[in-house]
């Protein structure tokens, strides 16, 4: 009787096992997933002009959308031309208590004092960055100094002018000239100078919301109307 127990034991629990087996549904790959995540590629944002012309002075323009890496008690970006006939200076943007601009010399001997992003021949320009914290005004003098004053990449006009600190430049052409938004930031497409061969080289830039930057070549060199 004790053997006959637990046979009839030892069947059932077969039994309940290859019931449960059975039951399992075996796991297939989602092939929708895979579509979702093609289509999600294709679906990415697509190149833009960048608004900005170099028949104008951009850099100017974009300095008008500056965001500084912090609160300073008074800070300002400017521009500085001469020519054979005249010096002007004319502040673009500023913040902070205004009241404070008095403490800056504008009147800036450029030999002395140099600016960031210095060039047009064969007249002369520049542009400025200068704070005061703390009752000391400080001119940022290069631009590994004007990207600390930047800090974190808030706008396309910001990314540019990070772009435009390590020698990537507008283009003439569209797309020298194009951008987007992506999820870390904005993906560019400029050009940089190269003195020997004379020549434009067009790259792909990825500049992060937090001021990191890469690059990729993007083959061409354009050697017809370089600037």
């Amino acid at each position: 009787m004790r053997i006959l127990l637990i046979l009839l034991i030892i069947f059932t629990s077969c039994q309940n096992k290859q019931e449960t087996k059975s039951n399992k549904i075996p796991y297939e790959p989602n092939s929708n997933s895979i579509e979702n995540l093609e289509t999600g590629n294709a679906q990415k944002e697509k190149f833009q002009k960048i608004p900005y012309s170099l028949k104008n002075n951009y850099l100017d323009s974009l300095g008008t959308k500056i965001n500084p890496n912090k609160n300073y008690d008074y800070w300002q970006y400017a521009t500085y031309y001469q020519n054979s006939i005249e010096t002007k200076y004319n502040v673009l943007k500023q913040g902070g208590d205004t009241l404070l601009r008095i403490k800056i010399n504008e009147k800036i001997n450029p030999i002395k004092t140099v600016g960031i992003f210095q060039g047009g021949h064969p007249n002369y320009r520049c542009n400025y960055a200068i704070t005061i914290e703390n009752r000391k005004v400080k001119y940022v003098k290069s631009e590994d100094e004007f990207r600390t004053f930047l800090g974190n990449i808030d706008n396309l006009e910001e990314a540019i002018l990070l772009a435009r600190t390590y020698g990537y430049l507008l283009g003439s052409e569209l797309n020298e000239s194009e951008y987007r938004k992506i999820g870390t930031g904005f993906e560019l497409h400029l050009v940089k100078y190269h003195d020997y061969p004379r020549s434009l080289e067009s790259v792909e830039l990825k500049i992060g919301y937090d001021g990191t930057i890469k690059t990729k070549s993007l083959g061409n060199f354009r050697t017809k109307d370089v600037y």
